[in-house]
């Protein structure tokens, strides 16, 4: 099923192709809750209001498909499993000129410039792009097989299609890992970790590692099912680790553990 998902921002989703072109007709939807018919490209396409797991939001259909409690489903199913990525890493994204394939990130720390100058020397034989992003650089590499390093600190993402999935990767590593080399994100389970989990966070955290899925969270919270969304999106944003991928559940564990001790002490 081809569907368009907006809020009165932008397009979320757009399986049909209709641009931001319909802005306006979506945020009449949504201020009228009025279904609204456009033609678009020779398509007719009906704009309903609709409430999501992401709360309300403008769904358009092809106007012979018709909206049921399986559409529906379906639409919170897309919501659920859409990626999305923290501002900075949109911005560091958006710095990347070209991206074919997969590829890997490379974050590299350094204490000072001569060390930094030397980790440059050394990589520039295999990277394929570098960015100055401040105290640090991004490296892209085609290979993960990479010179080994001294005096610095080197986060390397798995082979990702999309760029700010291994931005994301690399920057997590590079704040959660401990020590000086080249460490790998698919290797996350090896590494010392730090990982400073703030004391209002700790038994949301704890409650969602537990939590089958985001209806048994929100159940947990007593909540409803579109605040739990937002809060656990609010939660990866902030700490840039992922509920659904068990290398960085992980990382919320150690946290955790470390949050709990605190509390003891």
């Amino acid at each position: 099923m081809r569907c368009v998902l907006a809020n009165a921002e932008g397009i979320i989703r757009d399986d049909i192709g209709i641009g931001n072109e319909m802005l306006d007709y979506v945020r009449l939807v949504l201020q009228s809750n009025t279904s609204v018919s456009v033609r678009s490209h020779g398509q007719e396409i009906l704009l309903t209001c609709i409430e999501t797991v992401a709360g309300r939001l403008v769904l358009g259909l092809l106007k012979d498909e018709s909206l049921g409690d399986a559409v529906r489903c379906y639409v919170d199913q897309l919501l659920l499993s859409e990626r999305r990525w923290p501002d900075s890493v949109e911005q560091l994204a958006s710095q990347i000129d070209a991206w074919r394939g997969k590829r890997y990130v490379g974050l590299l720390r350094a204490m000072d410039f001569a060390q930094r100058y030397a980790a440059r020397e050394r990589l520039s034989s295999v990277a394929i792009g570098t960015l100055n992003v401040g105290e640090h650089d991004l490296y892209i590499f085609s290979t993960n097989v990479l010179p080994a390093l001294l005096n610095a600190k080197l986060c390397v993402s798995s082979a990702c299609e999309d760029p700010r999935e291994a931005i994301r990767e690399a920057l997590l590593l590079d704040r959660y890992v401990v020590g000086e080399g080249t460490f790998f994100y698919e290797r996350l389970f090896e590494y010392e970790l730090n990982v400073k989990i703030d004391d209002s966070d700790l038994e949301t955290i704890a409650q969602r590692l537990i939590s089958k899925d985001l209806r048994s969270f929100a159940t947990r919270l007593n909540t409803s099912l579109t605040e739990a969304f937002q809060l656990q999106r609010e939660l990866e944003d902030k700490y840039l680790l992922r509920f659904d991928i068990g290398l960085e559940c992980h990382a919320y564990a150690r946290g955790l553990a470390r949050g709990r001790q605190g509390e003891r002490g």
